[in-house]
């Protein structure tokens, strides 16, 4: 067990180093997401939005560049590696394959996590955001949505057959969560009820939701819980498909021409 939690620190230290010396996904991954989601807010207070809808723009905003940074940038980052050999060459080190792909995740998931905490703390002072009132729950769901939202990206990457194709593959996906969480406004309420009850079943409406719960000024610990068993369960859901999704279709090696 200690060896194993040792190896994905390890395989997570090298997979940040790489990505900290790639300038594409440096871009993609933590200049983008920070540009959209404290420009978008801090234009949206100067044009005069009240709060009442500043804020569920923020937060579904927040719910889908949370998607961006995790599950599609995973999706890049392992189609890359994979055609490079380096994920092959890391299973012969004798490291285990669970291993190796927890290394990525939450090297993925932790800097998709870093990223959000920033838009929240940067959103008072830029937008004029007040503050969550249950920190802890955010945060909480803040790193499980990143987390499954990269095991759902690593199982993606069985449908992805080169790297060029990855960003364009998974760009459906951050639209989808857009339209559904809020991130590109009130859209969803325009949709059939058969729908909105459909965009609810997503992994990042269920972050949406949660982040809604810890900003709700009349919550309570007690109440939060409550509120929040929802979202936690669609979460677990959402993780449970993609771990048996990477654990059946990932593939360690380039498909053959």
């Amino acid at each position: 067990m200690i060896m194993a939690v040792r190896d994905v620190a390890v395989l997570a230290r090298f997979g940040a180093r790489l990505h900290w010396q790639d300038k594409i996904a440096l871009t993609t991954a933590i200049a983008l997401p920070l540009a959209l989601g404290l420009g978008l807010p801090a234009l949206f207070a100067r044009l005069g939005m009240p709060a009442s809808a500043l804020l569920p723009a923020h937060l579904g905003l927040l719910a889908t560049l949370l998607l961006l940074m995790s599950m599609n940038q995973i999706a890049v980052v392992l189609t890359v590696r994979r055609d490079q050999l380096v994920l092959k060459r890391l299973r012969a080190t004798g490291m285990r394959d669970r291993d190796v792909l927890a290394g990525e995740i939450v090297n993925i998931a932790a800097q998709a996590s870093l990223v959000s905490i920033a838009l929240v703390l940067l959103a008072r002072p830029l937008a004029g955001l007040t503050p969550p009132r249950d920190p802890l729950l955010l945060l909480v769901f803040l790193v499980a949505g990143a987390l499954t939202l990269a095991l759902l990206g690593a199982a993606w990457t069985a449908a992805i057959p080169r790297s060029e194709l990855a960003a364009a593959m998974t760009m459906p996906f951050f639209m989808l969560a857009g339209f559904s969480s809020g991130g590109f406004g009130p859209i969803a309420e325009l949709a059939p009820a058969w729908v909105r009850t459909a965009f609810e079943l997503l992994p990042t409406s269920a972050v949406a939701e949660a982040a809604r719960i810890a900003y709700d000024p009349a919550g309570s610990p007690a109440t939060d819980l409550a509120a929040a068993a929802g979202p936690a369960l669609t979460l677990a859901v959402w993780a449970a498909i993609g771990l048996a999704a990477t654990a059946r279709w990932f593939r360690w090696e380039p498909r053959r021409s």
